[in-house]
């Protein structure tokens, strides 16, 4: 046992020798390369040189042309408030709310309530006929237009909506067309006629659907009524 301790010794301290060889070796890579670099960095300081060497006239050339720069970054300040202001103004204007203040003073449609068969108490018109709201309309400007608003005239006024009974006044409002008229919403729902609905109390247009929205009847909180 006692020849096995040295031999055991010896192997330990190859390993530990090893070990810190292997360390070394990790830090060797970079001391060796350096002496090989100041041979390499002849050629590359030579072309890191060159371009310093040309630095100068490239200085000269982006001296000239940042000036160029500096009156594009005026440019660009000029894109982001194309951008920044006319969104900010856009955001105004593409708010109703003012447009129901720009209404025209004066007593304008008529919105009442009218008990329906089993769809209960619903919006109507001062003629009796159903008003309703579209699923695809995400604000107060409509999204039916052209063929559409054909189909599903918009309920239009000149002045300023008028609450009959049961129907919240808090709740009416009106939105432009830009053809001069307004458009009464609820709950700032923009409203609309089913220009199937023959008479008081047709209902044909309740929960059609069309590729972009399912129609719906409306009741005194403003909201769709489904079923019925």
């Amino acid at each position: 046992m006692s020849p096995l301790r040295p031999s055991a010794a010896v192997s330990v301290a190859a390993a530990v020798l090893f070990a810190v060889a292997v360390g070394g070796c990790a830090a060797a890579p970079t001391p060796t390369p350096l002496p090989e670099l100041p041979a390499n960095a002849a050629p590359s300081t030579a072309a890191s040189t060159a371009p310093d060497g040309a630095a100068p006239a490239q200085v000269a050339a982006p001296a000239s042309p940042s000036a160029p720069a500096s009156a594009a970054s005026p440019g660009a300040a000029a894109s982001p408030g194309a951008s920044g202001a006319p969104a900010a103004s856009a955001a105004p204007g593409a708010s109703t709310s003012p447009a129901a203040s720009a209404v025209p003073s004066g007593p304008g449609t008529a919105v009442s309530l009218a008990s329906v068969g089993r769809l209960g108490p619903i919006l109507v018109d001062a003629q009796g006929r159903t008003l309703y709201l579209y699923g695809a309309d995400t604000s107060v400007r409509t999204t039916c237009t052209g063929e559409c608003a054909d189909y599903w005239p918009p309920v239009t006024t000149t002045g300023v909506p008028v609450a009959g009974q049961g129907v919240d006044d808090g709740l009416l409002g009106a939105a432009p067309l830009g053809n001069g008229l307004f458009q009464v919403l609820y709950k700032g729902h923009p409203l609309y006629h089913c220009s199937t609905d023959q008479v008081s109390g047709d209902t044909s247009g309740q929960e059609t659907e069309d590729f972009a929205g399912t129609w719906y009847t409306v009741n005194a909180l403003g909201d769709a009524v489904q079923g019925g």
